[in-house]
């Protein structure tokens, strides 16, 4: 059985929409179905309420997370779980950073990418159209 992904008090989510779009905070708080409160002192986002359309759910779950807390001990539980590592060595922390990088490269850069995968192409089409009889064999 899988580990379902709930909304749930500590839930690390990503901000996809609105003021403080692209950064991780905390859940903070349940509104109701469709609303939480989350806050992430460290990365500048104040306690506020979010609708759960607006929000990704991670799999990281900080510990010891209460409505009542306070601004700096909700940073001191952050930090000590280490939640921004864990959420750049994750699939969608990867992912976003390297489309930050893409939209960061200039023409010159772009068309070396373009180049190289040129190459790669071609490399993989000769590969496969060399090998082609061994390749149909083996997956038979």
């Amino acid at each position: 059985m899988s580990a379902e992904i709930l909304v749930s008090l500590g839930r690390a989510v990503y901000l996809n929409f609105g003021e403080f779009s692209g950064r991780v905070a905390v859940i903070t708080d349940i509104i109701d179905g469709k609303r939480v409160i989350v806050a992430n002192p460290g990365a500048g986002i104040r306690h506020h309420a979010v609708s759960n359309k607006r929000i990704s759910l991670t799999r990281f779950v900080v510990p010891h997370v209460a409505p009542t807390m306070a601004a700096r001990d909700l940073q001191k539980a952050i930090e000590a779980y280490k939640l921004n590592d864990k959420f750049n060595a994750s699939g969608l922390g990867k992912r976003i950073q390297k489309q930050n990088r893409r939209a960061q490269l200039t023409d010159f850069e772009r068309f070396k990418v373009q180049v190289l995968k040129k190459k790669l192409s071609k490399t993989l089409r000769t590969h496969i159209n060399k090998n082609r009889k061994a390749l149909i064999a083996k997956a038979k």
